[in-house]
């Protein structure tokens, strides 16, 4: 695959600018994060994967209330359950008559949004609710706001295009104590309206252990080899839901991989 990611994809990058490391990084795997990159790209369907296709299409382009929503409410509800399952969990709150506006939660009577919840929800438990509740607050913020440019001011320091959105986004998103928005979730966000971050989920936190390296490190190599942060996320993140059962086995099934050996 051709190392300059402009002349490939056509998408212009911005890719998040690490601070100067204070440690040498690794050459080893400097020289093998892109063979690491290429390989589970490869893997996975490269552009024919759907979540290749959406980061490479269909991602958004502007930051606007309306994306920030529908990313954060996706990132509630997903944390700590199957994607197929959350999928089809909204898909039955939609049924139920959730509509997927901040306007028109925000703007809906509490009679109302309880009948929701029940409708949906039998018991409603208290997590449930916990979450129904973050979305609806997050909702009634958004709405308090004139429009998307006073929401970016407040947000995002005023940037207007979604790709501008790097980890520093995501750290200012996690200091705003929205609730159920902490630092994963943050740059979860962040990478679902378009931006250049990692989340250091599950599977990151598993490949930055196995090579002993952390996040600025890795940055700073995806950097330097012109790889977008926020399309390694998604193409290790697909590449380990597919062919690792669980994160117990990472270890045993990355040192199989003649490419990727471990750092020392």
């Amino acid at each position: 695959m051709d190392n300059n990611w402009v002349q490939w994809t056509g998408i212009p990058l911005t890719l998040h600018a690490s601070q100067p490391l204070t440690h040498v990084v690794s050459r080893k795997l400097k020289m093998k994060i892109k063979l690491i990159f290429d390989y589970c790209f490869k893997m996975i369907g490269g552009e024919d994967n759907h979540d290749i296709y959406w980061y490479l299409h269909e991602r958004p382009k502007t930051i606007t209330r309306k994306s920030f929503f529908e990313s954060a409410t996706w990132a509630i509800w997903v944390a700590g359950i199957a994607r197929k399952s959350a999928k089809k969990f909204l898909n039955w709150a939609k049924e139920a008559g959730f509509s997927w506006s901040y306007n028109e939660i925000a703007s809906q009577s509490k009679q109302s949004w309880n009948k929701f919840l029940r409708k949906l929800h039998n018991p409603l438990r208290p997590r449930a609710e916990g979450k129904w509740n973050a979305v609806r607050k997050i909702a009634k913020k958004l709405k308090t706001y004139k429009d998307d440019k006073e929401f970016r001011g407040d947000f995002f320091a005023g940037k207007y295009y979604s790709k501008d959105l790097d980890m520093s986004d995501g750290d200012r998103l996690k200091r705003m104590n929205l609730p159920y928005i902490g630092p994963a979730n943050a740059q979860f966000i962040i990478r679902n309206m378009g931006g250049e971050v990692i989340k250091c989920d599950r599977w990151l936190k598993e490949f930055l252990n196995f090579y002993n390296i952390d996040i600025k490190q890795l940055s700073e190599n995806l950097r330097k080899e012109n790889i977008p942060e926020g399309l390694f996320d998604i193409v290790v993140w697909a590449y380990c839901e597919r062919y690792i059962s669980d994160t117990s086995a990472f270890k045993k099934h990355f040192r199989k991989l003649p490419l990727t050996r471990r750092c020392t």
